[in-house]
């Protein structure tokens, strides 16, 4: 399986691109980092996936990492550069993305072989070397080609592969399509999935280099927002009045039975720039890749669960978030501590498709087809599933590790225990909504400024709020 997509292979990518791909491409008035990126932006215009448009991008990079000279064919050579770049790929990228690089000459000779006046369009260097490749594909090769996995891919990216040859073609920078990576790396099941569950755990999804900054990140916050309660504590001011007249910085919430502990915090992304540029590169893609549409931040938090407390009712997050525009929202979670049962892991529904179609008694509502289940509307458990709906749906624990990415949508069912542990367990969660229905954070956190204790911004949270 191969390794998932991280900061280390978009280094190796980019340097791979920017110090070798300054060669001549064949006999043509372009070098290979032209041709590449005028692969990719083909690709891209035609609405392709970001795995091949990243195939696109990388289909040469065997050319790049051999030791052959500029152009091999010229000297009788064939050198196999779709074989050494898809090994190369695969193993650092999906099956998807290194597939059709491995096939795309095999592509050039079906298409010879297959599609009159192909053969005709070829520039003398890729004549050259189809000779070497084997020539047109025969009629028992051409069956056995197209009946491949990926190979529609293949002829695909090989008409891009052809057509990018243009000296005067403008296109985007690499880290343009290097932005793909993160969504590369969803394969269609998980898309199938999160679809129909509402949850998808990517296992692995982090480097440890990433799992590293966000522990750094989180400590940072954390100790600004521990700052933030202890001066509100201190001054004799209810934190929400403090808050108010701190439009840039972190909001805590303190835990209802410990108003010296800090519960959660949150406006992470409006008070971190370098956090936001994290997740702008590595979260909003997958989401996009997840749901077919862009996203954008709606809110965060980091919720701090210390020993002996930190208990989530079973609730869904649309309970919370009816009152605004977006009537979808989709969240990531990203463990900044190991997530387990001893110190409260989240829960899900399982097998929560169906559920809501066989206990119509327990639906509240519908939104856009999607069921809000029946929940308390006020007091101590606001916002939680009503106890004999949460008693029989079938939960399932989800223990995870920094290194690990839990998406989940607003209609989700899910809840924790308390944490049992002797140690904190913090986690991030941060949440869209899709760029069609408007950016919502900083309405957002305006609102919840002006308006702390409403019961809408503390349902299922073990903190204190007015409709208690």
């Amino acid at each position: 399986m191969p390794e998932p997509a991280s900061i280390s292979a978009v280094d190796e990518i980019t340097q791979i691109y920017t110090e070798r791909a300054t060669s001549r491409y064949g006999l043509e008035d372009i070098n290979q980092l032209q041709h590449a990126l005028q692969s990719a932006a083909l690709a891209e215009a035609n609405g392709e996936a970001p795995a091949l448009i990243l195939a696109a991008l990388l289909h040469d990079v065997g050319h790049m990492i051999h030791k052959l000279g500029e152009n091999p064919a010229e000297e009788g050579v064939d050198d196999r550069h779709e074989i050494l770049g898809a090994k190369w790929l695969a193993k650092r990228l999906p099956a998807a993305l290194a597939e059709p690089v491995r096939m795309h000459v095999e592509a050039k000779r079906y298409l010879c072989a297959t599609e009159p006046g192909y053969m005709d369009k070829l520039a003398p260097d890729s004549v050259l070397s189809l000779k070497l490749q084997g020539g047109p594909m025969s009629e028992s090769e051409t069956a056995a080609f197209i009946a491949k996995d990926y190979a529609d891919e293949a002829i695909r990216l090989r008409r891009y592969d052809e057509e990018a040859k243009d000296p005067a073609m403008e296109t985007p920078p690499l880290k343009h399509f290097l932005r793909y990576l993160p969504a590369a790396a969803i394969s269609n099941k998980e898309r199938e999935t999160f679809r129909r569950d509402g949850v998808v755990v990517l296992r692995g999804f982090f480097s440890e280099a990433e799992a590293a900054t966000f522990n750094r990140l989180s400590s940072e916050m954390g100790a600004s927002a521990d700052l933030l309660l202890r001066e509100a504590i201190s001054s004799g001011k209810p934190v929400a009045e403090l808050l108010a007249t701190r439009p840039d910085e972190l909001i805590v919430v303190p835990e209802a039975a410990d108003p010296l502990q800090i519960c959660r915090f949150e406006y992470l992304l409006g008070s971190r720039p370098e956090f936001k540029n994290l997740i702008d590169t590595r979260i909003a893609p997958v989401i996009e890749a997840l749901t077919g549409e862009a996203f954008i931040p709606f809110k965060d938090k980091e919720n701090e669960k210390h020993p002996g407390g930190g208990a989530f009712g079973p609730h869904q997050d649309f309970a919370a978030y009816k009152s605004f525009g977006p009537r979808y929202n989709v969240t990531a979670m990203i463990s900044v501590d190991p997530a387990t049962r001893e110190n409260g892991c989240l829960e899900f529904a399982k097998d929560w498709a169906g559920f809501p179609d066989n206990h119509a008694d327990a639906v509240e509502e519908r939104i856009d087809g999607r069921a809000l289940l029946r929940f308390e509307n006020g007091g101590p458990h606001n916002g939680d599933i009503a106890p004999e709906i949460a008693d029989a749906l079938d939960w399932q624990t989800v223990e995870t590790a920094p290194s690990d990415l839990v998406i989940f949508d607003s209609f989700a069912p899910h809840r924790s225990s308390p944490n049992e542990s002797n140690t904190s367990r913090r986690a991030m969660f941060l949440t869209f909504n899709a760029e069609r229905e408007g950016d919502w954070y900083e309405r957002y956190y305006a609102e919840k400024r002006a308006n702390f204790d409403d019961p809408k911004f503390h349902v299922s949270t073990p903190t204190v709020h007015a409709g208690d």
